[in-house]
């Protein structure tokens, strides 16, 4: 039986299109590093997801590339190449296979993506500021032509979803990716109308959600789910614009029909960069200004369902769970049984059979770097 604190974590959402969630909770994207060699998915990846299927309402993929020229990360699975799809079919039936809607996040790195996974050993991005995580690298900025192909390839993105049986795609606005080097001041430092004044940075999500829409409307129905998600601010190093600007962004996807706004954080509980103690959390100030005109989805560092619950009175609509979701993927159960005492909080290093987790991801999230808790 379900504990009267968390059961508001099992009421269901509805969505601007009408699509009901079955309940507050999603799963985010979480980086594999184990596709295929060719951009497919794998079956370590299928068996990934499917042990997963039954922890959230909204299961969100890892970042599929929209482009050549923006992969960021070894074995990423591809969406440009017609190959792909019986596996991304297979993916899409294991992510549903519990009852949840999938949605296949798409993405494009920009400057972020290693010079040796794309074409030509050249990044690109919005200007040619150096990266963010490599910051020895410079990128070719984009020509005019560039930008259209770039925007047309998000939409091929979201026709493979459509194709692959995917129930809507979400756009990767953020974590210092394509989309969010074209919202920056820093990184933008373009003088033509992709660049300047910030209505100009936004022109290019803007353009990039218009494009998948368009392709949604040709292709899918009205039940097919469109999300964003975005960093409320730019922090680390920079000040390429502040939550105030992301306020705008927020209003522009908003007017332009997006069904959920996904706010990329490492704490739920971060407050805005330089704000007093007493004022709310960046979740707060959000759900304040978005008003419920979409529902808002919160992740960063929600381990036991009592901070997940937080997050909801902290004015979320839907709290994710991250690292979560691949420590425990009983978590939701142990939930509704009450047994909390029960949910692993730290990576247990004995278990990848159990949790079912491709071996490169555990190679990775296996070694004391402080990214997971290890038992």
């Amino acid at each position: 039986m379900i504990l009267l604190a968390f059961d508001e974590l099992f009421k269901p959402v509805d969505l601007p299109n009408g699509v009901r969630l079955a309940n507050r909770l999603a799963i985010a994207p979480m980086t594999t590093w184990s596709g295929n060699r060719n951009g497919t998915v794998s079956d370590q990846e299928l068996d990934y997801y499917k042990r997963r299927a039954s922890l959230a309402g909204l299961f969100i993929s890892a970042c599929i590339a929209v482009s050549p020229g923006g992969l960021a990360f070894d074995h990423q699975f591809i969406a440009y190449d017609d190959a792909v799809l019986p596996r991304l079919k297979k993916m899409a039936k294991v992510m549903k296979s519990a009852g949840s809607k999938a949605v296949l996040q798409i993405h494009h790195g920009g400057s972020e993506a290693p010079k040796k996974f794309v074409n030509f050993n050249e990044t690109v991005s919005a200007s040619a500021v150096p990266s963010f995580s490599n910051p020895g690298e410079v990128p070719a900025e984009l020509s005019e032509e560039e930008i259209k192909t770039i925007i047309k390839e998000f939409g091929y993105a979201a026709r493979q979803a459509i194709r692959a049986g995917f129930d809507g795609v979400e756009i990767h606005g953020a974590n210092h990716y394509l989309i969010q080097q074209f919202v920056s001041a820093h990184f933008n430092q373009r003088r033509d109308k992709w660049g300047g004044s910030l209505e100009n940075r936004l022109r290019f999500p803007f353009a990039v959600l218009e494009e998948v829409q368009s392709v949604v409307r040709k292709y899918a129905n009205d039940s097919f789910i469109v999300g964003y998600r975005f960093s409320p601010e730019e922090i680390h190093r920079y000040h390429g614009y502040d939550l105030k600007d992301t306020f705008q962004l927020a209003d522009g996807l908003i007017k332009r029909g997006i069904h959920y706004l996904h706010v990329s954080q490492q704490d739920i509980t971060t407050k805005p960069y330089g704000s007093p103690e007493d004022s709310g959390t960046i979740v707060h100030r959000l759900a304040d200004y978005i008003g419920g005109r979409v529902p808002l989805i919160a992740v960063g560092g929600i381990h036991h369902p009592d901070e997940a619950v937080a997050g909801l009175h902290d004015g979320a609509d839907l709290v994710a769970l991250g690292r979560e979701a691949i420590m425990d993927p009983d978590w939701t159960q142990k939930v509704k049984d009450n047994q909390i005492d029960q949910i692993h909080d730290r990576l247990l290093v004995d278990k990848q059979k159990e949790l079912v987790v491709p071996d490169r991801l555990w190679k990775i999230i296996s070694k004391p770097t402080g990214w997971f808790p290890l038992a």
